[in-house]
């Protein structure tokens, strides 16, 4: 295991152990850091592509155990709001293709899973806590932010999400 990978997996199961201060919800009302990853399809996907649609990005890892919930959320959130310009991505903070695949599976998720094999964009979205959800709006802009079990909260996600289809 790289060390630096192992830092990162102790720093994010430390943080989420309590409080700390930095967190994505330092990017409340900014522009999303943009980032290409690649998707377990090989395609490589970048989130400014998704300009002029509500994004929402989770971020996630196996070892996580309030991911599952919040994934199974966002797909039902996939299904409701497939044609409603609304694109849901998952981040998979290991980076490991045969994990994420096999989590996507395990889970019968729909949208698209990103792998995050150096963890910058992980470190970009100064995370804290798995999982993580951000809700971006058709400008890049970062609205709303979930972390550990708020990320699994469907009825505040679908809430926010119609606020921004609104706008």
């Amino acid at each position: 295991m790289h060390r630096r990978y192992f830092y990162l997996l102790a720093a994010l199961a430390l943080a989420g152990a309590g409080s700390v201060s930095a967190s994505p919800a330092r990017l409340l009302e900014a522009p999303a850091p943009d980032f290409a990853l690649r998707s377990l399809s090989g395609s490589n996907l970048r989130l400014s592509e998704y300009r002029s649609e509500v994004v929402i990005v989770n971020f996630w890892s196996r070892w996580c155990g309030k991911c599952a919930a919040a994934m199974s959320t966002l797909e039902s959130l996939q299904q409701q709001y497939a044609d409603a310009g609304v694109r849901i991505l998952g981040v998979a903070v290991e980076g490991k293709a045969e994990k994420a695949a096999a989590t996507m599976a395990e889970l019968g998720l729909s949208y698209p899973q990103l792998l995050d094999s150096t963890q910058q964009v992980s470190r970009d979205y100064d995370l804290s806590r798995l999982p993580a959800t951000l809700v971006i709006d058709r400008e890049g802009t970062v609205r709303f932010v979930y972390q550990g079990s708020d990320a699994a909260d469907a009825a505040a996600l679908a809430a926010n999400v119609n606020a921004l289809l609104a706008e």
